[in-house]
């Protein structure tokens, strides 16, 4: 009965690839084998073939000189100078009766009488006479002479068959060796061959016990397993990159609910402690609304990152006339910038025209005026641009703000991210997150560059050629400059 230890050996991938390659190996090494003593026993037989063959059409042409006496000359002859291979000779008369025989002492004993009840074979046929202890066969040829006699020439395979029974023990030698080699050799390549799934496997692991950074040996060969572990390092970082990037949006989302949550609370706690008037009642209301707003406004934008991120933003893409569009949402804050003495314009635009969601791309060009209208102090000026570059639509925002330093720039596509200098100005810190967000989504980039205290200058980038409506990837981050 087998035990319990073997069955879990016998359903494991290493063990079943150890069994396919000796399998394999076993086999082929067998069937080459197998084929090598074919072909050396069609050799063989083919090599007593024509030798007798030769020696039946020597003979006959000898006794068609000298007649059997001749015949018997040159054997006798032969013998004594040990020329040749031995064959068997029947000579016999019209009636196939046998004049003369020789057969050579070192064979085996062949019933040769059984020749005279046997008509004569054809010509380029074998007569197969087997011995009297079955241990070999004659193979006679025969032919007919001048004088309606009969010439049989004949060889014993005692030869080759000693040849092919000593080929077979070599063989049988050889396969033994073979085997052991197979099944070693089987194990060694099916371990060899799934050591990076093993790698695999430990990584997921450790993983599963807490080793978040464990990551898979990648090794230098440029194989399908290689690529396997490479794709799956990269979707670990991925993942990692994710989920920390989560961890930090609750924290920051956790810290920036903690004021208007507060902020409620408290305006709630002192209108029912008051026993004002109505109307403060009402106030305190309007001021509660107005915070919520400001709560689910943060969780919607939230939302919608997380959905762009992703790829489940749903996007409503149709062709959009980008010149028209711009124009649209700089009339909203056109008002805003007079108000605060900034010149808001639009660069002279040329026709452009681009397959993409045109509620999100305003939202997306809202928040970079929004933005630079914020940052840039009285007497400053906001540019919009579009131009269109071979395979892709460019958009950039400029404005002559206060600019950002280094460090800012790398951290303002951050959800909840602001800067110091941006603390006393009223935002979320997701609108930059929110445009990096649904540029990707559109397979797009966006680009930033600034210097401190000379302004910023934010660029799309879009590809002109529709897409399919497919989720997009996350994308890499976004290109930051200094200029």
């Amino acid at each position: 009965m087998p035990s319990r230890a073997a069955n879990p050996l016998r359903k494991t991938i290493s063990f079943r690839l150890a069994l396919w390659y000796s399998a394999y190996f076993i086999t082929s090494t067998a069937l080459l084998f197998a084929l090598a003593y074919v072909l050396l026993a069609s050799t063989l037989r083919a090599h007593d073939r024509n030798s007798i063959e030769q020696r039946l059409h020597q003979l006959a042409a000898q006794y068609q000189a000298t007649n059997l006496a001749g015949v018997k000359k040159e054997l006798t002859l032969e013998a004594k100078l040990r020329h040749g291979k031995p064959f068997f000779i029947r000579i016999a008369g019209p009636r196939n009766v046998t004049i003369f025989t020789e057969i050579p002492d070192q064979w085996a004993e062949f019933e040769v009488g059984r020749l005279e009840g046997v008509p004569p074979t054809k010509a380029g046929t074998l007569t197969r006479l087997p011995a009297k202890d079955d241990e070999a066969v004659l193979e006679i040829a025969s032919m007919r002479l001048a004088n309606g006699g009969l010439l049989q020439v004949g060889k014993s395979t005692e030869e080759r068959d000693s040849v092919l029974e000593s080929f077979g023990w070599i063989v049988a030698g050889v396969m033994l060796p073979m085997v052991l080699i197979g099944v070693v050799g089987g194990a060694f390549l099916a371990r060899q061959s799934l050591r990076p799934i093993r790698q695999l496997v430990n990584t997921v692991r450790a993983i599963k016990s807490g080793a978040m950074d464990a990551r898979v040996a990648v090794r230098p060969a440029n194989d399908e397993l290689n690529e396997l572990g490479t794709l799956f390092n990269g979707m670990l970082d991925r993942i990692e990159a994710l989920v920390q990037g989560m961890r930090d949006a609750l924290d920051n989302v956790a810290h920036d609910l903690r004021t208007p949550v507060a902020r409620i609370r408290g305006v709630a706690e002192i209108a029912l402690r008051s026993d004002e008037r109505p109307e403060r009642y009402r106030e305190a209301l309007a001021d509660c609304v107005e915070e919520s707003d400001q709560l689910l406004q943060m969780l919607n934008t939230l939302m919608d990152i997380s959905e762009a991120e992703t790829g489940a933003l749903k996007l409503q893409r149709a062709l959009v006339d980008v010149p028209a569009l711009l124009a649209d949402t700089i009339d909203l804050y056109r008002y805003v910038a007079e108000d605060k003495g900034i010149a808001l314009s639009l660069a002279k635009p040329t026709p452009i025209r681009l397959t993409a969601d045109r509620n999100r791309l305003r939202q997306v060009i809202a928040n970079l005026l929004d933005n630079a209208i914020k940052y840039t102090p009285a007497g400053g000026r906001v540019e919009v641009s579009a131009v269109s570059e071979p395979r892709q639509v460019v958009i950039r925002v400029s404005d002559t703000g206060i600019g950002m330093t280094p460090d800012e720039l790398l951290k303002i596509w951050e959800r909840l991210y602001r800067g110091d200098r941006s603390r006393s100005e009223r935002g979320l810190g997701l609108g930059l997150s929110l445009v990096k967000a649904i540029v990707e989504a559109h397979r797009g980039r966006v680009h930033a560059a600034s210097t401190p205290g000379a302004g910023s200058t934010f660029t799309l980038v879009f590809p002109a050629t529709p897409f399919a409506d497919s989720p997009s990837p996350v994308g890499g981050p976004p290109i930051i400059t200094k200029e």
